[in-house]
């Protein structure tokens, strides 16, 4: 596999997220290689606590992960894929709350590079099914190309360690889209929605839609506009429905998951803002003082120190 000498064999970077970024179709927010010798520990390095895993435990992160198998071999477990191997110029994905565990082969190791991202245009590829969790490997037609198209980010951010930027960005599109180039037919680009048993079809695809797009500011007009209907229509059926509004439902997707992320990550408020689909750190603090009577860093403090306090009273 080619490998530009520029890249060293082992390095990490854990990148700082510009406002304006955060709104854009896709954004870094690490990238690194890694070069493991067989039978050597995995991973090699320790990495924030938002992305250093065991394979005991595995682990399940808030963004998209593309990993090149560049030497060597091993193996990947998901959730919803199982156990697959991988072998050398295989492309991995890993999903936003999917959990997943990967290791090379004692026997061989592996050299491996990879990109961490999130943004809207990610999303859309799941949403369009041009990538699923069901199928994270990639076998790409031009596996050279994949190398080489990472080497060039790697070594962009070798020179700026401490700089983010849109030219990262199109750099990460460019590795994805490579891993995309395979012989496969196109897969199916219909979005299919969740159906209940008795309940308002209309009402179940608004509530869809807004579980999986509150990645991205989404307004109740928004929603209307994708059924096909309008607002008052659709706020008349949700709230005959559920007893709340679109608007609560919208709030309430993004509540629930900028709580996890506080809880669960290190990211910064910024960032649970743009995961989350806030929009501004304003929005979020007003939902959660409305909610839990304290702001988003007060409440993850506060989170933070409540083992410790069980404990204690134990």
């Amino acid at each position: 596999m080619h490998r530009s000498p520029s890249v060293s064999a082992s390095s990490h970077h854990y990148l700082p997220i510009p406002d304006e970024l955060l709104h854009s179709g896709m954004y870094v927010t690490s990238v690194g290689c890694s070069t493991v010798a067989p039978g050597e520990a995995y991973p090699v390095s320790r990495h924030p606590s938002l992305y250093h895993f065991s394979w005991d435990e595995g682990r399940t992160l808030p963004e998209f992960s593309l990993l090149f198998v560049a030497k060597g071999a091993g193996v990947l477990e998901t959730h919803e894929a199982g156990r697959m191997p991988l072998r050398a110029g295989n492309v991995l994905l890993v999903f936003p709350g999917v959990w997943h565990r990967y290791r090379p082969d004692a026997s061989t190791g592996w050299f491996e590079k990879w990109v961490h991202f999130n943004g809207a245009f990610a999303h859309t590829l799941v949403e369009q099914k041009l990538i699923t969790p069901e199928n994270p490997v990639l076998e790409p037609a031009d596996p050279d190309a994949v190398g080489r198209s990472l080497d060039r980010l790697l070594g962009a951010v070798d020179k700026e360690p401490a700089v983010n930027s849109l030219r990262l960005s199109l750099l990460a599109m460019g590795a994805l889209g490579l891993a995309l180039g395979t012989d496969s037919a196109p897969l199916p680009t219909t979005s299919r929605r969740r159906k209940s048993k008795g309940g308002d079809p209309m009402v179940e695809a608004a509530i869809d839609y807004v579980w999986t797009r509150s990645h991205k500011v989404l307004s109740v007009p928004d929603v209307a506009a994708e059924l096909g209907v309008t607002r008052r229509t659709l706020e008349r059926r949700m709230m005959a429905a559920t007893g709340h509004s679109v608007l609560d439902e919208i709030i309430r997707c993004r509540f629930s998951r900028a709580e996890r992320l506080l809880r669960e990550t290190e990211l910064p408020v910024r960032t649970v803002v743009d995961l989350a689909g806030f929009g501004s750190t304003e929005n979020i603090r007003q939902v959660f003082v409305k909610r839990v009577g304290m702001s988003p860093a007060a409440y993850r403090a506060r989170y933070r120190q409540r083992p410790e306090e069980d404990g204690e009273e134990g």
